[in-house]
């Protein structure tokens, strides 16, 4: 058992120093910095759009939130395949594009890139390799570099936090040169930004033997439904994909509101689990409508794993895991990594190795 998912667990452990690498040490402030300032100085641009593939594209939804939410600018994401049809037609000078992709290999994330270029719009390539050809079409200095390394592992874990924590920094930047938060506001949110890797560090250890006490209860489990709002809905699609990609579980991702709208008649006892990523309760005037939710599952026999923050006091969970307490910018990061971990644990349980799934390569092609 320890062999399998081997690669993936150490890459889950390597977070701490991907995210010091890219955020840090590697000093991308500094370009992240640059590139904030080439946007906002650039009157014409009006609105951001997002471009990727799979966990690029999840990581590029996430950050809308905060692109729209921080720094006030209208920002779309799309999946790299939809842009022909979607984008392309309306491209132009008036729009920022941000092409994520781990490989910078990744065709229709290519495509995306130049063709947006060609239509003059503003350009930023978010990848993991210097020398991919995103960062030839993008050019080096608009591009924004995760300093991850090598994963050996099919699954994308410490490149998908390094690319929130890399996204999150630009919105943050964004919006103290737009003034739409203070500068008190700005250098909060970047020591809490700093202070991520040694935080993820302590509770690593917390989280997995967490997981790998919960995960035999879902050694036989087939589907799953992962719920949850604002930018946790977008993390939940990541969740969903890790559950489908490495432990073999049919697993959709929903809204929370939007789940009572016919899907959450699959919820059965002997069908599924509905992994619930719970709003902070002091945020959101939606937390007891998803307390409802979870009610309205637990009568029904339905098994709920809760994520949430570790002063909410949930006793209808089945199960849950704390995150720590934090801004809520980075509760997609600290509520990502537990998943990755279940994911793991439920793998091994079943005899999976989760570094190689059946046909998957770490670049998708047609």
């Amino acid at each position: 058992l320890l062999e399998l998912g081997k690669f993936t667990l150490e890459e889950i452990w390597e977070i701490p120093e991907a995210i010091r690498r890219t955020i840090i040490v590697k000093n991308n402030r500094k370009r992240i910095r640059n590139i904030a300032e080439e946007i906002v100085n650039n009157t014409t641009i009006k609105s951001i759009y997002c471009f990727g593939s799979g966990t690029s594209y999840h990581a590029g939804l996430v950050s809308t939130y905060w692109f729209s939410q921080l720094a006030h600018y209208p920002t779309h994401c799309e999946l790299a395949p939809e842009f022909p049809y979607l984008i392309e037609p309306i491209i132009a000078e008036k729009h920022c594009c941000i092409c994520i992709s781990q490989s910078g290999e990744s065709e229709l994330t290519l495509y995306a890139a130049t063709k947006a270029a060609e239509k003059g719009a503003y350009v930023i390539a978010l990848t993991n390799e210097e020398e991919s050809n995103l960062v030839k079409i993008v050019g080096k200095d608009r591009t924004l570099l995760t300093y991850a390394g090598k994963e050996k592992s099919v699954l994308a874990t410490k490149t998908y936090v390094s690319q929130l924590a890399t996204l999150t920094a630009l919105s943050v930047e964004l919006a103290e040169l737009r003034g739409t938060i203070n500068s008190e506001q700005y250098e909060m949110l970047w020591d809490e930004l700093k202070a991520l890797p040694k935080l993820i560090e302590l509770i690593l250890p917390r989280y997995r033997k967490q997981i790998r006490d919960i995960a035999p209860y879902f050694k036989f489990a087939q589907n799953a439904f992962v719920i949850g709002t604002g930018p946790q809905y977008a993390n939940c699609l990541e969740a969903a994909l890790k559950l489908k990609e490495g432990a073999r579980i049919f697993a959709q991702a929903f809204s929370t509101a939007e789940f009572p709208h016919g899907p959450i008649t699959l919820a059965e006892s002997h069908s599924a689990f509905v992994l619930c990523i719970f709003p902070d309760s002091e945020a959101t005037s939606r937390y007891n409508d998803v307390l409802k939710l979870v009610e309205r599952l637990v009568d029904r026999g339905v098994t709920v794993l809760g994520i949430k923050n570790p002063t909410d006091v949930i006793e209808l969970l089945d199960m849950s895991i704390d995150i720590p307490e934090c801004n809520d910018v980075f509760r997609p990061i600290f509520s990502i990594i537990p998943v990755q971990l279940l994911v793991v644990e439920i793998a091994a349980i079943q005899g999976i190795n989760c570094d190689t799934p059946k046909f998957l390569s770490k670049v998708s092609h047609l």
